[in-house]
């Protein structure tokens, strides 16, 4: 494979990248030091996905958008600023603690207008989300075995030409060697989503790699009986 630059670069390159384009503000720096003063994992998105996301949803026209994995806000945060005034963002986490710093990381970015965290199992909110089907975009950041359901739910709840987006695709290398079922479920899902003849997608390679997929069109009588 014909390689560009020396990958010894990769951290000045990618730094490079991120001061013209990802400074971060009060309100992304307020949800990274929050969720480092409650405790929580340190496992939210970088500025580089963030600011990749943003772009999506924009390009995409987003007006609703499901994230699945809320942990702090901060992705949400990017999210949210990339819907207009009118749209919502319903973003699905299962710890308490962590939903109530992300309402605390909302409102101090501006954005809690159009936030709605709902708590509980994701599977069984996205139940419920259905029935307001379709939506613009949907963001995977949760349980990794979850990601082949999560999929699943988005073919049939995205409109033609949403916006698929998962963290995590490349699992820190150990997908071209799952190490445990995290990573084998990770594998399972990009090659769900690569050979899935209604998504164009591919692997971003930024930070641990950001899966993105749009949804194609129905054939004309596609389903019909």
């Amino acid at each position: 494979m014909r390689t560009y630059y020396d990958p010894a670069l990769r951290p000045e390159l990618d730094a490079y990248i991120e001061t013209l384009f990802v400074p971060e503000d009060a309100a992304l720096r307020f949800a990274r030091e929050e969720a480092e003063r409650e405790g929580l994992p340190a496992i939210h998105i970088q500025p580089g996905d963030g600011r990749l996301l943003e772009l999506f949803a924009r390009a995409a026209q987003a007006r609703r958008i499901v994230e699945i994995g809320t942990l702090a806000g901060y992705s949400g945060l990017w999210l949210a600023r990339a819907l207009p005034a009118t749209g919502m963002l319903y973003t699905l986490e299962a710890n308490p603690r962590h939903a109530a710093v992300a309402r605390r990381t909302f409102e101090f970015g501006g954005v809690d207008d159009r936030v709605q965290v709902i708590e509980g199992d994701a599977l069984t909110s996205l139940q419920s989300l259905a029935a307001d089907a379709p939506y613009d975009m949907v963001f995977i950041d949760a349980d990794k075995e979850g990601y082949p359901a999560y999929l699943d739910w988005a073919v049939e709840n995205l409109r033609p030409g949403g916006v698929i987006a998962a963290h995590n695709a490349l699992r820190h290398g150990q997908i071209i060697t799952p190490r445990n079922a995290a990573d084998a479920a990770m594998r399972q899902f990009n090659e769900a989503v690569a050979r899935h003849d209604r998504l164009s997608s591919l692997i971003v390679n930024i930070g641990d790699g950001m899966l993105v997929a749009v949804l194609k069109a129905q054939p004309p009588g596609a389903g019909k009986q």
